[in-house]
């Protein structure tokens, strides 16, 4: 049996010369087998990227066993000859198989067990992937999805449902459901820890008046995704709460039914690409003024030229600038970025928190109802600018202000 895991060796004779381990896990096999010469000796042979051609570790030095985290995928193997410890990281439920195949091969029950011999270990193939692709209905595995998968890509079979399977894939960073049918993400799949790339695009996300976008505001996707495609989803509207995926690099919406953008987008620091071609957007947000962006598509729009606007005659400076006291105590709480949640806080105020719009120097403004249009170059703010008009790029943004000094420029 091979166990694909990450493993630490400790020497012990280092330990005791006051020499410290590095630390650092390696991508391991753990391979359990029997001596060609007796069949009532075992072994474990470990690779690693850095010793590929193996150690053998024989069963008989074993000393102890340490399995009080087994349930977290954690297992310490201590050897007497040599004076090493294993500290193995792996997935629970193959980890818990190979712990009772190694009791078994201890305690001398092992009158059912096939083991391999050390020379079919040795030039056997690792036979546990990490990238799939599934091209027809028939080709998904009947026993789920191997657990050791980190790229998936199930792209154009007409899926109407998102295969909760998929939620049992702790080491994938890569899924791509392009070209499906699906209407709805369950919120589960927030909590995967180690996705970084989502291809949605042509799917039916927006397909009903209400999107459920709690699978996006996960603990673990708002701090791993990188990349997210949520191309040709019908979509009427993004979540202002978007901002909340601090890590976000690339976002694709386009071709999608968007007739605004969420402010809040000026508030993820780490964006570079966007591409919102073939929307029905007729201006942007000023918040997208504070991104620092590499490329930015704005084809296919509907947006409005000169048609640059100050529409505030009629609003006294208390309604433009200062409004209510929850607004004054909402800017302290943005810009000195203290943390907030539903635990600590009333629901009502994190939401008004999340939904606080951007001025044009970055400040957080929470009032929403007072804006002006004016038009800015895009060639300005970003380096690479795919628009339809090629002689101008200017554009209608929504501007926010918090002070008579920004509204003044």
């Amino acid at each position: 049996m091979k166990l694909q895991c990450q493993v630490e060796v400790i020497n012990r004779v280092h330990c005791s010369l006051n020499i410290r381990s590095n630390g650092k896990y390696l991508k391991s096999t753990l391979a359990l087998g029997k001596e060609p010469k007796n069949d009532k000796e075992y072994f474990i042979l470990h690779f690693s990227s850095v010793n590929k051609n193996g150690l053998k570790y024989k069963l008989k030095s074993m000393k102890q066993v340490f399995v009080k985290c087994l349930n977290e995928g954690k297992v310490t193997i201590r050897f007497e000859e040599p004076p090493h410890d294993l500290c193995i990281k792996s997935e629970v439920i193959q980890l818990k198989s190979f712990m009772r195949l190694l009791k078994s091969c201890i305690t001398g029950d092992t009158k059912d067990l096939k083991l391999s011999n050390l020379s079919t270990i040795a030039t056997g193939k690792d036979i546990a992937p990490t990238k799939l692709t599934i091209h027809d209905r028939s080709e998904f595995p009947s026993k789920g999805f191997p657990r050791t998968l980190e790229s998936l890509y199930i792209v154009g079979l007409k899926l109407c449902n998102f295969r909760r399977d998929i939620l049992l894939l702790n080491n994938l960073s890569i899924l791509d459901l392009s070209n499906n049918e699906i209407e709805k993400i369950p919120v589960e799949f927030g909590r995967l820890p180690n996705i970084s790339e989502l291809y949605l695009a042509n799917n039916r996300l927006g397909i009903k008046d209400t999107v459920d976008w709690k699978w996006l505001l996960g603990p673990q996707i708002t701090k791993k995704l990188r990349l997210l495609d949520l191309s040709g989803n019908k979509l009427k509207e993004l979540p202002k709460s978007i901002w909340k995926v601090q890590n976000l690099i690339t976002l694709k919406i386009d071709n999608n039914d968007l007739k605004r953008l969420p402010a809040t987008l000026g508030r993820i620091n780490t964006l570079r690409y966007l591409t919102v071609s073939q929307n029905h957007l007729q201006s942007l947000p000023c918040g997208l003024m504070q991104c620092q962006l590499d490329y930015i598509d704005l084809s296919t729009n509907m947006f409005i030229f000169g048609n640059s606007s100050l529409k505030t005659v009629n609003y006294s400076q208390w309604d433009f600038y200062i409004n209510s006291l929850v607004h004054i105590a909402s800017k302290v709480v943005l810009n000195n970025k203290f943390f907030y949640a539903p635990n600590i806080i009333p629901w009502t105020l994190v939401e008004f928190l999340d939904n606080a719009n951007m001025c044009v120097c970055g400040k957080p403004v929470l009032n929403d109802s007072y804006f002006v249009i004016k038009e800015f170059e895009l060639k300005d703010l970003y380096r690479v600018v795919v628009f339809n008009n090629s002689h101008s790029c200017a554009v209608g943004f929504e501007c926010f202000f918090c002070s008579p000094k920004c509204f003044a420029k």
